[in-house]
């Protein structure tokens, strides 16, 4: 699920009056709004003209933000969101978070298969990339946080729907875009609900390059105790080193660290 670059102009809501006489902050939680909805980042300019807020202001309020480690700006001046923020909409069990829970199973995860291990969950009708553990690979292939991806296509976000209730699951998919990247992307949703359920039968999903061609992911589920998804543990990496047969034969690991990262949540049920 690599950052999908896009030229074209993407909506955001407009500031949001709280009613409190607070425009300052009003503001800049647009902005971190306008942050969250834009895959690839956005530069001060980009902010300023899709809020109509000016350059200054967009730029006090990041590098304010970038100083709390609520916004990271890279190398091209584009700002996404930071770990800071990540960490405040991560699901937290029993008072652990999600990522220090799952980083013991991730880092097992990519000493086994050599390649990154990545940890992520919905946000909206999209996925996103909480936390990350870098292969062992000479060349190196991880996707960094804050990144969303798209559900449809991505080993992860298939099998959080296929382990999702019902009527949540329904709820997203009747917001989601199907999107068609390759000749073989799924690109409506009857064909998107005979796959998951052949996902939920095995207990993984793959992404056999239908965002990117090229780039192959395998993902399992982490459940709670009832038996339902709240985010999902996966590894990516290039077609040659993950073929799709040798992604079939990941199958069980991935599944392992997905069922570790599940008993780190909850212990209690797992000892019942």
């Amino acid at each position: 699920m690599p950052r999908k670059a896009t030229s074209r102009r993407e909506t955001t809501s407009p500031i949001q009056d709280s009613g409190f006489s607070t425009p300052s902050l009003d503001r800049a939680l647009a902005v971190l709004r306008c942050l969250g909805a834009a895959s690839g980042g956005l530069t001060l300019s980009e902010i300023a003209g899709r809020l109509s807020l000016s350059v200054n202001f967009v730029y006090r309020v990041t590098q304010s933000l970038v100083a709390h480690g609520y916004v990271v700006r890279d190398a091209e001046k584009r700002f996404s969101i930071g770990a800071q923020m990540l960490a405040l909409c991560q699901p937290v069990v029993d008072d652990v978070p999600l990522a220090e829970a799952a980083l013991p199973a991730m880092r097992w995860l990519s000493e086994q298969t050599g390649e990154a291990a990545h940890l992520g969950i919905i946000s909206g009708f999209e996925g996103i990339v909480l936390e990350r553990v870098i292969g062992k690979a000479l060349i190196k292939f991880y996707v960094e946080r804050g990144t969303r991806f798209p559900l449809h296509t991505s080993g992860p976000g298939k099998v959080m729907l296929a382990f999702m209730p019902e009527a949540e699951r329904d709820e997203v998919i009747a917001g989601m875009k199907f999107e068609r990247f390759q000749p073989w992307t799924i690109s409506n949703r009857k064909d998107f609900l005979k796959c998951l359920e052949q996902v939920r039968q095995q207990g993984w999903a793959v992404d056999a390059g239908e965002h990117l061609e090229g780039h192959h992911c395998l993902g399992a589920p982490i459940l709670d105790a009832d038996g339902n998804a709240i985010a999902s543990l996966w590894i990516s990496g290039p077609s040659q080193r993950l073929s799709e047969e040798r992604l079939v034969k990941l199958a069980p690991v991935v599944k392992k660290a997905g069922a570790m990262a599940s008993t780190a949540l909850n212990p209690a049920h797992a000892k019942a």
